[in-house]
Parts: C-alpha cells; structure tokens; sequence
C-alpha cells in the first residue's frame, strides 16, 4: 500500500515538473532586495527600463563623438593659423586686402541715381546747382605748390571765404587730420579722391552727397589764412592745378 501511495506522489511530482509547477519540497533560492533612496524618504522607487538604459548608452556615444569632432576641428584651426604654406597664406592675403580696399560709395551712389532717379545717402539731400566749369576750390595765390611735398598744393586766401566742391561725390571723411586739422574728403565716382583742409568749419557731414560746387567749408575772415587741397587717384596724388587744367580743357 505504501509502495503505492509512494508512486502516485511521484507520478504528481513529475505531472508538475512537466507543466512548470515548482515542487513542494524544492527549495526556493532567496532574493535580496535593495531599497533604493527614493524609498527610503517615503517615495515611491524609481522604475528605469531597458530602453531609457539604452537611450543613455546612446546619448553617451553622440556626446563622444562629438567631442572628438570637436578636438579634430580645433585642431585643423590650430594648424591653419599656424601654416605658412602658400594654400594658408593666399586666403589670408585675399580677406585682408578686401577689408582694406575702400568701398566706392561715389559709384554705388552714381548707379543708384541712373538706376532711381535720386541719389543714395543717410542725410537730406542739398539742392543741385547748374553745372559749372571745374574750378579750384577757392580764390587765392598758390604759395607752395605740388613739387614742395608730393601730397597737395597750399593756396593763400586774403579774406574769409566759402570752400567748394570741385565736383560732385560722397563725403568720405569730416573731421580732424594731424597734418591738415579740420579736413573733408570726397570721393567721386571717376575714382578720384579730393581734400580739403586747414579749414576753420565744416559744413557737411559723413557719407552725405555733394553736388558739384556745393559749398562744403569755410575760412575765418583773417588778414591771412592758408588752405590745403589735394587730389587723389588709384592711391596716388595728382598735381592739383595740371587736373584743373585737364578738366577745363575737356
């Protein structure tokens, strides 16, 4: 009788294995549980699944490769500066002479007017006066000319007198010069820069356009006073009274 009752547990042990049922007598092995520190402060654990652990993972690799990018590129920067090799040197040359070059705004202000009837400028334009034969600036005696200094011409005035634009153009510079004081340049738009200086006021401003014989400075009313006037052209100054003479002769 016993040997039977001993089959049959047998048989329902091994009906429980077969389907996955732990036995009464196996032992179980214990699972030790770390509370973590959102638990032990009263709230509830915190639940991380496989796949934010991945996201992480992946976010770490990106942050990686970035960074070496970042040091490669770094480095290519270092090496560029450093490099005196024709490839290196030619860009640097090509960006330093285009900040150098001075913009035409005599040109920019001529197409605009061809192009919309008025000219391009910040401040309120001066009316335009009739068109008159090319002239020194002022009325006066030249007392050192062109070949004294290479640069201008110094004329005496015997009386205060207004000081005109030879010809039309954008005022490029009006202020204080080392050399020449209260000084105006003008730029025209056949590439010609002309200057005013050793003037008593300046009478126009910054980027403004100058019509032709437009008066743009004075000189005080003194028993004698001295002016300054030269002309400019592709980084060369020019004889001031031979381009008067050339203008009137045109």
């Amino acid at each position: 009788m016993r040997k039977n009752i001993h089959d049959v547990r047998k048989n329902i042990a091994d009906r429980k294995r077969r389907k996955g049922i732990p036995s009464a007598n196996r032992t179980k092995s214990p699972v030790f549980y770390t509370p973590q520190d959102e638990e032990l402060h009263g709230y509830p654990p915190l639940v991380v699944s496989d796949k934010l652990r991945n996201g992480t993972g992946k976010a770490s690799s990106v942050l990686r490769v970035q960074a070496i990018a970042s040091a490669l590129f770094f480095l290519v920067i270092l090496v560029s500066e450093q490099s005196q090799t024709a490839i290196a040197e030619a860009p640097r040359q090509w960006v330093s002479s285009q900040l150098q070059e001075e913009f035409p705004f005599a040109k920019a202000t001529a197409w605009y007017s061809d192009r919309f009837g008025g000219p391009l400028q910040l401040v309120e334009p001066k009316k335009e006066k009739a068109a008159e034969e090319a002239a020194l600036p002022v009325n006066g005696v030249v007392t050192q000319p062109f070949e004294n200094h290479g640069k201008g011409i110094i004329m005496s005035i015997e009386k205060g007198e207004e000081v005109k634009a030879v010809k039309g153009g954008t005022v490029i510079f009006a202020g204080n010069d080392p050399e020449t004081d209260k000084t105006i340049i003008i730029q025209h738009e056949d590439g010609t820069n002309t200057t005013y200086g050793l003037l008593s006021s300046i009478d126009v401003h910054l980027y403004e356009h100058i019509p032709s014989h437009e008066t743009i400075g004075t000189l005080d009313e003194k028993e004698t006073n001295e002016f300054f006037f030269a002309v400019e052209k592709d980084k060369q100054y020019l004889d001031p009274i031979e381009v008067i003479k050339v203008d009137e002769g045109s």
